[in-house]
């Protein structure tokens, strides 16, 4: 390269600047990856951010054309009314948006635009410039309760979905091994394993808390909307979880012994370290995935993903992964479920659930099995756009460029932004080792490092 190509390069002018929220790494990161690609193309820049970081934004908004936030409530948790007047564009894109959550309208609704809007307080929505939806399903609980906010709306599909996030994956098994003898388990244990160490006893406070019985009070139709998560109580969540945890590790045991290699995808927001400790001192001969890495790669290893009830059902389905569901094995935890857990939504009604291990080993020696039926088809559309969604991201950056034209004078520069980051970020990772608090996929630094990780998530 000469130096007068260098010079070009340092110079570089972005038509934006967009500044992308991720909320856990885990699993937004390789939206993240994509779309940095994705607006780098349309000559735009875009920077990682996460809970930690959205601090600084507070004295850096001015640096960025766009922010991106997965719902509205990040805005005023974070930075109260100060945000209502700033000049940056706000886009809602959410990073969860499917399953139970679909099936009920009123609840819907309620989780996208937040209750603070159905009380009366609209000048936060108003404040949004647009909401990205993940499908007509979604937008339906709109129409239903909020038509007068349909203009802002659009439909983009699942963004894990995007063509660029699924593109490239590559086999993270053993080739010697066949696929059909490998098997993924998926966990969700998070009320007694939480990455946190939160003691399980914590989830009881909600017995006594207000705001956990009502989801909102709808001024507008004088209508309380009575909450359905918290009609199952806190011991009835570790009832069912100490169940799945059982039936985790006697699956385990007996798929290894029919010669299964099997790998266990832990839920994000467990401490992984103690489900280690538990297969070490149980014998048990299991890969453990780095959660690091996004669950596409992970899941296109495997004809079958078994666990308990789970949004990543829906994930397999879209990459041709069939899903079996535990949550029959043992005939007591149906007694503790709740209304709006995921064993009640609809692609659960097309999942095998089988009765008994025995049955569920026979049941995936078949290797020619096709999961996806017209009516399976039919809920992804509805729920995540698919296979449309494989543009998902694109969609995203049009309705980004609808504000490229905004006369807005940058008065900070992304680059001091920059190393302003690297400070805070290095006071922060001190303050937290001094404090004796790890790092997990919702707190964590954006090092150089941590970037270039992202970065190579998508090709």
């Amino acid at each position: 390269m000469n130096r007068s190509s260098k010079k070009s390069e340092c110079v570089t002018v972005y038509r934006m600047n967009i500044y992308f929220h991720i909320d856990e790494l885990n699993r937004d990161a390789i939206v993240a990856s994509a779309l940095k690609k994705k607006f780098a193309q349309k000559g735009h820049r875009l920077i990682y951010g996460n809970r930690v970081l959205n601090r600084l934004l507070k004295y850096f908004h001015s640096a960025f054309d766009i922010i991106i936030l997965p719902r509205p409530h990040f805005l005023y948790d974070t930075w109260g009314e100060n945000w209502m007047s700033w000049k940056t564009r706000f886009i809602m894109l959410s990073t969860e948006s499917l399953g139970i959550i679909c099936k009920d309208h009123h609840v819907m609704a309620r989780t996208l635009l937040e209750k603070d809007y159905f009380e009366g307080k609209r000048k936060y929505i108003d404040r949004i410039d647009s909401f990205c939806y993940w499908g007509k399903k979604q937008l339906r609980a709109i129409e239903d309760y909020a038509p007068e906010l349909l203009e802002k709306c659009h439909v983009v599909g699942h963004p894990r979905h995007d063509q660029l996030c699924v593109n490239g994956l590559k086999s993270i098994g053993r080739n010697n091994i066949q696929k059909h003898k490998r098997i993924g388990i998926i966990t969700r244990a998070v009320a007694l394993n939480d990455y946190f160490n939160r003691s399980p006893l914590d989830g009881y406070t909600t017995l006594f808390d207000p705001h956990f019985q009502y989801e909102y009070f709808n001024k507008k139709t004088g209508e309380h909307l009575v909450s359905k998560r918290t009609q199952t109580k806190p011991g009835d969540t570790i009832a069912v979880q100490a169940i799945d945890v059982q039936n985790t590790l006697l699956l385990i045991n007996s798929l290894t012994k029919e010669g299964y290699q099997v790998s266990v995808r832990f839920h994000p927001k467990e401490n992984i370290d103690v489900w280690r400790d538990i297969l070490n001192r149980c014998n048990l001969k299991a890969d453990i995935s780095d959660t690091k890495f996004p669950i596409l790669k992970w899941l296109q290893d495997f004809n079958y993903i078994i666990g308990p009830p789970s949004t990543s059902f829906y994930d397999a389905a879209m990459l041709g992964v069939i899903p079996v569901s535990t949550c029959s094995l043992d005939p007591r935890r149906s007694q503790f479920i709740g209304e709006l857990w995921e064993d009640n939504n609809r692609l659960m009604e097309h999942i095998y659930k089988p009765k008994s291990i025995a049955s569920l080993l026979n049941y995936i020696e078949e290797e020619n099995r096709n999961f996806v039926s017209p009516e399976v088809k039919s809920i992804l559309k509805e729920e995540a756009d698919f296979p449309e969604c494989r543009k998902s991201l694109d969609k995203v950056v049009e309705v980004c460029e609808r504000y490229i034209n905004d006369k807005k004078a940058k008065k900070i520069s992304p680059h001091l932004f920059y190393i302003v980051r690297s400070i805070y970020f290095w006071a922060w990772k001190l303050r937290q080792n001094l404090s004796g608090r790890k790092q997990n996929s919702a707190s964590f630094t954006i090092s150089r490092k941590t970037s270039c990780f992202i970065d190579s998530l998508t090709a």
